[in-house]
């Protein structure tokens, strides 16, 4: 948004200047949006929040029955339960679909949590399983993190949202977080 923001004004800025040469044409990326194969994905996870494909997203914040419906209606299948009392955020709960972790806090949709799975991914095509920790280097700003939990980092998004991530092994991507979490570091 910032960037289209930009190549609208600098056509303006250079006229005021006396430039006469035209803006340059935008310059589509092999990580933009619109060159992502999600057509085998039921469900997209974004920075701020998921939903089954092609459906307004869900956000943070949403009540947990509205999150529980819209997935258990893409999954066809009832979620899992549990709950943890001892999260650093206070007591919380979780709905599991599958590889797709969703977290609770105080009755609204608070984080999620990706492992490996089939029909499940980003919303800019990343994939636990699939995606190497090379591939977000080349295509993302990457920060990796000193915490206690092996292959831990943080990448920023094509609509710059920040999704923490885990290659374990230091080449694939094992699972991928975002919002709030029940990790102990």
């Amino acid at each position: 948004m910032i960037r289209t923001a930009l190549l609208l004004a600098l056509p303006l800025a250079l006229a005021a200047c006396g430039q006469s040469e035209p803006a340059p044409e935008p310059v589509e990326t092999a990580s933009s949006a619109a060159s992502v194969d999600l057509s085998d994905v039921a469900i997209v996870v974004d920075a701020n929040g998921l939903g089954a494909k092609g459906a307004e997203p869900l956000r943070f914040g949403a009540p947990r029955a509205e999150v529980d419906q819209a997935i258990e209606a893409a999954f066809g299948a009832a979620p899992g339960t549990s709950s943890n009392e001892e999260c650093g955020a206070g007591p919380m709960e979780f709905s599991q679909f599958g590889a797709l972790q969703i977290a609770y806090l105080d009755g609204s949709f608070a984080g999620w949590f990706l492992r490996e799975g089939e029909g499940m991914a980003t919303s800019d095509g990343v994939r636990p399983g699939e995606t190497t920790f090379a591939d977000i280097k080349r295509e993302r700003q990457v920060r990796e993190l000193d915490t206690t939990l092996p292959g831990e980092f943080q990448y920023t998004t094509a609509d710059y949202g920040t999704i923490t991530g885990f290659a374990e092994d230091g080449e694939t991507v094992t699972a991928l977080q975002a919002g709030i979490s029940c990790f102990f570091r």
